[in-house]
This record gives structure tokens, sequence and C-alpha cells, in this order.
């Protein structure tokens, strides 16, 4: 049997079957995108989203102090706070104005689903304030707060069941350094608009942050965290630090 290759065989052959080599290209490129997007894709305990309520807002860039802390000798030093390994890839802050007529639509699909932390008004906290985590002496003290801040300088929302109160939120809206503006009596147009209307009908000025129970980032204290996944929890504590008027300014 001649085998022989040549030039006129390899015409032949690709001119009735090139197209064969094509499909098992584009095959190719497809198998090596689909691989390559998986290796390199943020997981769930990678990534980190702060859905905040707000009337205007800054970007100060709070995500990047955020990742420069957790590579610091301080962050993996720090024994007593179990926050895991540096293994953040993204920490987004999304910002939402109350006012909004699709604001509730949002807080219910980017807020409540797929948020690890929310910053919301008082009046949602009253409808839904058992949906977050509740915020115990453990959680506060081993993991929220900052060293130096104890447990009693922050304010709570807090809700009663059974004789006892439940804390589920920190209020913010008070925090001297907030970049966020969670008063609408401070913006000309939404005064001039809502300053006249009976005060139960006037918007939120009082704004708590929550932590969304089903986050994968919340260490111990998650259903479907690990352990070793509390980055959203450091990622509070630092918000704190940040923004809370207790902290000094040369601390931040």
């Amino acid at each position: 049997m001649d085998n022989k290759i040549t030039k006129k065989r390899i015409n032949d052959h690709l001119e009735y079957d090139w197209y064969k080599y094509l499909i098992i290209l584009v095959a190719g490129i497809v198998l090596f995108y689909f691989l390559f997007s998986q290796i390199n894709r943020t997981r769930d305990y990678e990534d980190i989203t702060f859905f905040i309520s707000c009337y205007e807002a800054d970007d100060n860039g709070f995500s990047d102090r955020v990742k420069r802390d957790m590579a610091s000798d301080d962050y993996k030093q720090n024994g007593q706070k179990k926050y895991g390994e540096n293994v953040l890839r993204s920490l987004t802050l999304e910002t939402q104005n109350p006012l909004d007529s699709n604001y509730i639509t949002l807080l219910q699909t980017h807020g409540q689903i797929s948020s690890d932390v929310l910053i919301v008004g008082k009046s949602i906290l009253e409808n839904a304030g058992p949906s977050y985590l509740e915020l115990t002496d453990e959680l506060l003290r081993d993991y929220l707060l900052p060293d130096g801040v104890p447990i009693e300088d922050l304010d709570y929302y807090a809700i009663e069941h059974d004789g006892r109160a439940y804390r589920m939120g920190i209020r913010v809206s008070d925090f001297s350094r907030l970049p966020f503006e969670t008063d609408w009596r401070k913006i000309q147009s939404y005064k001039d608009k809502y300053g006249e209307m009976a005060e139960e009908n006037q918007p939120d000025t009082e704004f708590y942050m929550v932590i969304n129970r089903s986050s994968v980032n919340i260490g111990p204290f998650g259903k479907k965290s690990k352990d070793k996944n509390a980055q959203t929890l450091f990622a509070v504590n630092r918000f704190i630090k940040y923004y809370n008027r207790e902290v000094p300014t040369e601390a931040v």
C-alpha cells in the first residue's frame, strides 16, 4: 500500500475535509477559554459587596484601604480574630438612593440576595430586621469592633422577642467621618420637597449597617460560610474603624 504523503494528497484531503479541522480548532479555542475562565473566576468567598443606601455618595477608596489592611502584618498576625486568609479579590460598594423609584426592587435583588453587608434606613429594619445576622456580644467583641471600641459605645437597632432584645444593626448615620450622606435635610432639593411633610411620612435619617445571614464570608456565624472565610467581618471592622466618630483621625 502506498502511504506516502505528498503535497497533492494533502491538498486533496484539505479540499474535502477542511471543515473538520476548522471545527476542531474552534472547539479547542472554546475549551481553552472555558478552562481559563473557570480557573480565574472570582469565587463567592473572594468577593464582598456592600449595598449602601444614601442620598449622596463620595468614592473615598474604601475598597483599596481594606485590601491594603488585609495585606498588612497586622492582619496576618491577628491571632484572636479569625478572619482567614487574604483571598479577597473584589470589594464592591453599591450605593443606591432610597428616594429613587426602583430602590425597593434593587434592595430586594442586589441587596437582600447578593450583598454581604447592607446599610439601610430604620423603616426597612422595622419590616425586615429578623432577616439579618444577630450582632451577638461574641460577634461584636471578637470580630466587628476595632480595638479600643467597647460594645456600648455604638448605637444599635434591636428587636424584642420572648422578652429579650436582639441587636440586628449598627447605627452608622451619626458616624462623623461617613463618606455617604444619610440626612436628606442637608440636601436643599430634598429639604424643599419633604421638609413640610408630617414627620412619619418623611424619608429616613437613621441608617444602620446589617450583615446578610446568607453571606459566605462570615466565618462561624453563617450557614453557608466556612470558619476560615470571615473576610466580610473584617471589612465591617474596617468600616467602623475608618468612619466611627470615636476613632482619632491619626488612627485611620
